[in-house]
């Protein structure tokens, strides 16, 4: 009688357990979908939401490290520059086709260096939301890719809290973050954090240095509120540059000082502002409004860039889970070369948007429609000056089915478009034209026991895709439309099983693309596949191990597919974490944990692999006092 009484507890317990995760999982508030808050259950997209704590479990240090193990997500890593994110086989321009904000605003450049992550303090994150082939409305150029939004943490109603936290780790790895936060009064919260990272890289001459401040602050008001953010940032780096094949085999951390190599410094400065009105119970105004200004140095380049957006929208609800959204965006980019003769590029961009989100029963029907207008003025590397208008739209269709409480099933149509940064215009070849896209899938989330499943299976087809290559007739490179229609199909799949003390998840995406001649579309994985195991073996232990996996790929550059393909691989890594329940945490980790030799980047010009290899075996140390 006891083991039946007992029995029956352990499986109501777990029937509770699982009840419970349902609700973190499918009530979990995402913003990017319409900048405006909604659930994982009510989006029509596969979308990925990593949390603080996952992203603190996994021993990630950087924006990039966290995003590595997202199956959707394939981060692109060459020494120098930032961290590229290519959803759905973007390739060579994934900078430039997927759309990275911080909290909802946008932080693309003008022109090829697209976004720069590695300066945002992962402490700071509250959540990383990742949306393939989503925000096209919203968002306008450059989001045919996806979008992946950085929410950041806010200050806490807290009179005095903070937090100090240091790192040490292989390759010379020594960091140190303070953060402290107080509530002045019932309306106003201040939080300020100060950051200092030096890191020697895996290979000689590299390194990668940052430096950061940050200020944050929310005003509460009597219907709404105002956020104001600034981040200043300094980061000094150098990068070793390409090896060939028998100087990998010789020795792959060594420098070739015959190679191009990096040796630069970045200066950013960001404000952020955005306010909320409750005009009435049915109706939201939102303002949001950005202000960057970068210096850049590097081998001789010399820059700067300056960008204003502006994003005003109106949300009506005008019936029971049913609401209209109405905005629009102002974007001004300007750089200025000063390395040569003062050179300039400008990027003026006006878009408005409609989106209409209708719910009967238990089905849900959105439509959303984009108009930009997108103006470019500069100087081209013939030093004729150009000035180019395009305008474009993008339209959204999507329709959801509510089968149960914890399932949903949807179907979407969106079409997007992408116009050339101001590096490609510079190096264009032949006539502009914008790249278009057009995105089918179909999908499904749901529990079945204790475990979340979520998959799509998406169909692209993109017109006048932009690509730096040969000309078939002169055989000079430069940038250019593609003829003809290039073409993406996959699958992506993930699992999240729950237990008593273990959550295992899983994540597959499966991906075949069809690029020039219908070559495969250079440096993207057909395969990229995530395990992660996290073990809590009481409050205060924690274990984490991941595992990645990367299938074979054509090398970057080789659009004719006539290189061999750069071998598949498998990453692990492991952590761990001991809370000792007084504010101070310890953790440690190892990274790469059975030392796989492979590459950051590979690249392939006039019949030869240049290679860019990754770091092998690697430990970190960290303490965290939070009070």
């Amino acid at each position: 009688m006891n083991k039946k009484f007992l029995l029956v507890a352990l499986v109501a317990v777990a029937n509770l357990a699982v009840a419970e995760q349902k609700v973190i999982k499918l009530e979990e508030s995402v913003i990017t979908s319409e900048n405006s808050s909604a659930t994982i259950a009510d989006i029509p997209k596969n979308i990925t939401v990593l949390t603080a704590e996952e992203i603190e479990q996994r021993g990630a240090k950087t924006v990039a490290e966290a995003l590595k193990l997202v199956s959707s997500v394939t981060v692109k890593e060459m020494g120098g520059a930032d961290a590229a994110f290519d959803m759905r086989g973007q390739g060579a321009t994934a900078k430039s086709n997927v759309v990275v904000l911080v909290d909802g605003a946008p932080i693309n450049s003008i022109d090829l260096s697209g976004y720069k992550t590695s300066s945002i303090p992962v402490d700071n994150i509250e959540r990383i939301e990742v949306i393939p082939s989503g925000g096209s409305v919203l968002y306008g150029d450059g989001a045919i890719g996806g979008t992946i939004n950085i929410v950041t943490k806010q200050p806490k109603n807290k009179k005095n809290y903070g937090s100090l936290n240091s790192e040490i780790g292989s390759y010379g790895l020594k960091k140190q973050q303070a953060i402290y936060g107080t509530k002045i009064n019932d309306k106003l919260s201040l939080e300020l954090d100060y950051l200092k990272k030096e890191k020697d890289g895996y290979r000689d001459y590299a390194k990668d240095d940052l430096e950061s401040f940050g200020l944050r602050s929310r005003y509460k008001l009597s219907e709404g509120e105002f956020g104001f953010r600034y981040n200043y940032s300094n980061t000094e780096f150098r990068a070793p540059g390409s090896l060939t094949r028998e100087e990998v085999d010789g020795d792959r951390t060594q420098s070739n000082p015959k190679a191009w190599r990096v040796d630069g410094k970045t200066e950013k400065n960001d404000f952020v502002g955005d306010y909320v009105y409750n005009i009435d119970s049915d109706l939201e105004f939102k303002l949001l409004g950005t202000y960057t200004h970068e210096r850049y140095s590097s081998n001789g380049s010399n820059y700067k860039t300056e960008i204003k957006y502006l994003k005003p929208q109106l949300k009506y609800s005008y019936l029971d889970e049913s609401y209209v959204v109405v905005g629009g965006d102002i974007y001004k980019g300007h750089t200025t070369d000063f390395a040569y003769g003062n050179g300039k590029a400008e990027k003026d961009s006006l878009g408005g948007f409609l989106i209409n989100s209708y719910t009967i029963d238990k089905f849900r029907f959105t439509q959303g429609y984009r108009r930009q207008n997108i103006e470019y003025n500069g100087i081209d590397k013939k030093k004729n000056p150009y000035n180019k208008k395009f305008k474009e739209d993008a339209v959204e269709l999507t329709g959801s089915y509510l089968y149960s409480d914890s399932g949903s099933t949807y179907v979407s149509y969106t079409t997007g478009f992408r116009a050339p940064n101001t590096d490609e215009i510079r190096a264009w070849d032949g006539e502009y034209k914008p790249q278009r896209t057009e995105t089918y899938e179909i999908g499904i989330k749901d529990y079945i026991g204790n475990t979340y499943v979520s998959t799509s299976v998406f169909y692209i087809e993109t017109e006048n895709e932009i690509f730096y290559g040969k000309n078939d007739l002169t055989e000079e490179k430069s940038n250019r439309n593609l003829d003809g229609m290039s073409k993406r199909k996959g699958i992506e799949f993930s699992l999240e099983h729950y237990f008593d003390k273990l959550t295992i998840s899983e994540s597959l995406t499966y991906m075949e693309t069809e690029f020039k001649d219908g070559k495969d579309i250079p440096g993207v994985p057909n395969i990229k596949g995530v395990l992660n195991l996290n073990y809590k073996f009481n409050d205060k232990l924690t274990l984490n191990n991941s595992w990645e996996y990367y299938g074979k790929m054509y090398a970057n550059g080789d659009e004719e597919n006539l290189g061999s393909k750069v071998d598949n691989y498998i990453l692990s890594g492991v952590s761990f974490s001991y809370d000792f329940k007084d504010g101070l945490i310890v953790s440690a980790g190892v990274n790469n944990l059975f030392n796989e030799k492979y590459y950051d980047y590979v690249g392939y010009s006039s019949g030869k692999l240049s290679y860019y290899p990754a770091a092998e075996r690697n430990y970190y140390l960290g303490v965290k006092y939070s009070f």
